[in-house]
């Protein structure tokens, strides 16, 4: 009974990887056929989301009466936690299940940049500092998966959008991303 009972529970879950805004590991885990939990830790190059930095520096009171110069993001990493709900598409003659889904869920995102700047007053005289930013909110998401009939595989892609709560209250920002995952199931 409890071999049965593990397999059953180990047939329900998925882990992969993940490209896009963020880069990384992805572990969904379905309940029936229309509800699902989804996780994920991950990170992006360096050199994205430049803007986004260039404005924090702008609206950190700290920096009045400095001119920014440049940025480097030194890490970041991005934790998430997601409720989704399944939806069949039926597509005749398809092998395979395509389904498409929705849900809601929250993240934190953590990146620790140096910025470099001067003193308006005193060009020749650059200073550096390293700020931790601390990004979290909400997220709603929507995406499409596919997986295969022989395979335990499936496809995704999906956007969400991210409204900050902290540190930039009221930021809304556009995610999205491309993966692939290997089912410990049967779907």
């Amino acid at each position: 009974m409890l071999i049965i009972s593990t397999a059953a529970v180990a047939q329900q879950q998925g882990i992969g990887l993940r490209l896009g805004d963020p880069m990384g590991v992805s572990y969904k885990k379905y309940f029936g056929r229309t509800h699902a939990i989804e996780f994920g830790i991950g990170s992006v190059p360096a050199n994205w989301n430049n803007q986004y930095y260039i404005n924090s520096f702008q609206e950190y009171p700290r920096y009045d009466g400095y001119r920014y110069q440049n940025h480097t993001v030194q890490s970041t990493l991005y934790l998430q936690a997601r409720y989704l709900f399944q939806y069949n598409i039926p597509v005749q003659n398809m092998e395979g299940k395509l389904e498409w889904y929705w849900g809601g869920g929250a993240m934190l995102k953590a990146s620790k940049i140096q910025y470099r700047y001067q003193n308006r007053e005193a060009p020749f005289a650059p200073a550096r500092d390293i700020i931790n930013d601390i990004d979290l909110g909400p997220e709603g998401i929507i995406g499409l998966e596919y997986t295969f009939q022989d395979v335990p595989m499936t496809v995704f892609g999906e956007t969400s959008l991210f409204i900050e709560l902290a540190d930039r209250p009221a930021t809304i920002r556009g995610l999205g991303g491309l993966g692939v995952r290997y089912n410990f199931y049967k779907r």
